[in-house]
């Protein structure tokens, strides 16, 4: 069986050792997450468990979090609003969710997974776990719990910096102002 460690990483035509670590990292988060959901969705295939990756996201979320609005979903699972729509449906014809009204908004539904859902994402859940642990296989124990800790910081770190512009609104236009301005007269 061949190892994660024994195959090259796929650049394509990104020269990732002339890349500054910030350009790298960016470009390394978002090919894990594809490769992940790539992983997920065909050993889901293998196993005939008919759900992707978006199907677990949204499961997994309803789980964990019971009567979320269908555009919160949307903004974690990073899909537009019309992709969650789509895959909400999906799962409530299924038999795995079910909608109710929303006490907060007359215009959204809550969202909440049922007992067929939960047996569905139960089963799925081992076959990902089994994704999980071969991704994590190349790792030991304590840089498995580094790399979380690392994740988490970034996470902080860019919750922080959203929560910093949403406060300062006028600040970053201003921010773009000057750079644009010293840009025309460095020329």
């Amino acid at each position: 069986m061949r190892t994660v460690s024994q195959r090259p990483l796929k650049s394509s035509s990104l020269r990732l050792e002339t890349r500054r670590p910030g350009e790298v990292i960016a470009y390394l988060l978002k090919s894990l997450h594809h490769s992940l959901r790539q992983a997920v969705d065909e050993s889901f295939r293998l196993h005939r468990i008919d759900m992707s990756f978006a199907h677990l996201a949204t499961l997994y979320t309803l789980q964990a979090e019971p009567g979320v609005a269908g555009a919160e979903l949307a903004r974690r699972s990073f899909v537009t609003a019309q992709t969650m729509n789509t895959i909400l449906h999906r799962l409530e014809k299924d038999g795995d969710i079910e909608r109710r009204p929303n006490p907060a908004s007359m215009r959204a539904d809550s969202w909440f997974i049922t007992k067929a859902g939960e047996e569905r994402l139960e089963r799925a859940k081992v076959v990902g776990g089994e994704v999980w642990r071969r991704m994590l296989s190349t790792f030991k124990a304590n840089e498995v719990a580094q790399l979380q800790g690392l994740l988490q910081r970034c996470i902080v770190g860019l919750d922080v910096q959203v929560e910093d512009m949403r406060s300062t609104k006028a600040k970053p236009a201003a921010t773009v102002k000057k750079f644009t301005a010293r840009k025309r007269t460095s020329k």
